[in-house]
């Protein structure tokens, strides 16, 4: 029998309960051994087991859903979830595709009784991962209610050193005279990237000593913290379900006033309230507040790159003569912030929007191209120096990962910046991990060219009608990215090839186009065939 382990620890306490990914990984193995089982994957990953939108998990549930494995081996109930409903959810998967799951440490029968018992104990690990939650915010609300800085808040804020004997923040005199110049130097300039140019050409150094971004300086004048107030508990972060896409993302909502608990001392004064309120005043102008660029204005925003430079497009909105005109422009034009600079030019918005919109129905119109794709790669062997260049970029990400951990267990970050680079780190590592899978299984030609032909008319059908919140929610779900420049753009995307519900449905086959032959394919990732088109100009 060919079996898939799946080894988890928890991110924020990963050897808590004495399993790290090693041991949970040796354990699995020797019991496939005594077992006679054959190990067809092993699939790790540092993940919270309260949720199932992880990156290892969909791995494990796409293998078994598409016959990848017959049957799945854990250390414990509770690393494959600590929520009875969601073990529920993954034991009716596995057995729906004649599948067996079993554990190292715990044995159940496949009754009854057997599945309640698996149940029981699920809700045990979920109350006890609750029991601890519990526990934790109550000591750091006590832990304030005395005077001292909850474990997580302020220990990495620039202008202070954090002092353990205290629990409280003390000023650092060379960093606060920055924190008054940022505050003053903004008041004459009104621009965040004013600022941060003139720190960075004055070779001060950040908090993690390298540059000064716009957005920093944004924090640093929006941080009441520097008015000596530290307010706790006044914002928690919860999750919901997005209505466009029905994926979970965790958001920040304000708890009720009577819920805050404001600690006195933890956080001496560095700015004094008047220079505070007359920066305030500029930050809310109701004028700058007007001019700012919504995401909704951006359908492609966050899909692109440069195809000069290889950077990120950000979208701009230029205002003449009365009449806003939007534009895709490279990060790194006329960017003085990290010292890049690229001689891309402007793109203008409606045009790239309508390029990749009507490539991306021709594709859909055409599905032999995905056809003729699968069948000529299905001879192509593997090219084992991109799998190497790969697998040493996803080291370097795993080891980033970790040093940002270790960062933040001894306090020199604070938790608003570790959440922005972990989530970075995760998209960036489980792309690689992607490609790598993607390198190293052999694409399956596709025999029904009636189900694809199928899936792609229900996409055109919902996509003839569908408006600028359908085609985001379209664009993301097929995966839509592009590099593009002013006169040209390379568009790939994903169809895929089990049902026509795109939005929820995972599978999915890969392959891309530059415009004149496809140049890449995979099983396990999910890119349909795109074609190049030139002739957009600025």
């Amino acid at each position: 029998m060919r079996v898939t382990i799946y080894c988890r620890v928890s991110t924020d306490a990963q050897e808590r309960d004495g399993t790290s990914l090693d041991t949970q990984e040796r354990a699995c193995i020797e019991y496939c051994r005594q077992q006679g089982w054959q190990v067809a994957d092993i699939v790790r990953e540092a993940a919270s087991g309260y949720t199932l939108d992880r990156p290892g998990m969909e791995r494990l549930r796409q293998q078994v859903r598409h016959g990848g494995s017959d049957g799945v081996l854990a250390y414990a109930v509770d690393r494959l979830s600590r929520n009875q409903n969601h073990i529920g959810v993954l034991f009716d998967e596995i057995a729906g595709a004649g599948a067996k799951l079993d554990f190292v440490t715990e044995k159940f029968e496949d009754t009854a009784i057997g599945r309640f018992i698996l149940a029981a104990r699920a809700f045990i690990a979920e109350i006890e991962r609750e029991k601890i939650a519990e526990r934790t915010m109550r000591g750091k609300a006590e832990r304030a209610r005395s005077g001292r800085l909850p474990q997580g808040n302020g220990k990495g804020c620039y202008g202070y050193r954090y002092s353990t004997e205290t629990g409280r923040r003390e000023i650092d005199e060379a960093q606060a005279s920055v924190v008054k110049r940022i505050f003053q130097r903004y008041l004459e300039t009104r621009s965040f990237s004013a600022v941060s140019n003139e720190l960075n050409e004055a070779a001060v150094p950040s908090f993690s000593a390298g540059r000064w971004y716009p957005l920093t300086i944004r924090r640093v004048l929006t941080n009441e913290s520097y008015t000596g107030t530290f307010t706790y508990r006044r914002s928690k972060r919860v999750w919901r379900r997005s209505g466009v896409t029905g994926k979970r993302r965790s958001i920040v909502e304000q708890r009720p006033p009577e819920d805050w608990i404001l600690i006195e001392g933890a956080s001496p004064r560095i700015i004094e309230q008047h220079i505070w309120d007359r920066v305030h005043l500029v930050i809310s102008d109701p004028e700058r507040i007007h001019h700012r660029i919504t995401a909704s204005n951006y359908l492609l925003k966050g899909r692109i790159k440069c195809a000069v430079c290889g950077s990120g497009i950000v979208g701009q909105t230029l205002r003449t003569k009365g009449h806003d005109y939007r534009y895709y422009r490279c990060r790194h034009v006329y960017d003085r912030n990290t010292g890049h600079s690229c001689s891309a030019r402007y793109i203008r918005a409606d045009k790239l929007e309508t390029v990749i919109w009507r490539e991306t129905i021709q594709v859909l119109s055409q599905p032999e191209l995905v056809l003729d794709e699968l069948r000529r790669l299905s001879a192509v062997a593997v090219d084992t120096g991109d799998a190497d260049r790969i697998e040493h970029e996803l080291q370097a990400v795993i080891e980033r990962q970790r040093r940002l951990v270790r960062l933040f267990a001894g306090g020199e970050v604070d938790e608003s910046l570790v959440q922005e680079e972990a989530g970075k780190l995760r998209r960036q590592r489980y792309s690689l991990e992607e490609q790598l899978r993607g390198l190293t299984q052999r694409p399956v030609p596709v025999s029904e060219a009636t189900s694809l032909k199928a899936v792609c008319e229900a996409l055109l059908k919902h996509l003839d009608v569908a408006d600028d919140e359908d085609r985001i929610a379209a664009l993301e779900a097929l995966q839509v990215t592009a590099q593009a420049a002013s006169n040209r753009v390379t568009i790939t995307g994903v169809i895929p090839y089990d049902a026509p519900e795109f939005i929820t449905q995972p599978s999915r086959i890969r392959c891309s186009f530059n415009g004149s032959a496809p140049v890449a394919a995979t099983r396990n990732g999910p890119m349909a065939c795109l074609r190049q088109r030139s002739g957009v100009h600025a």
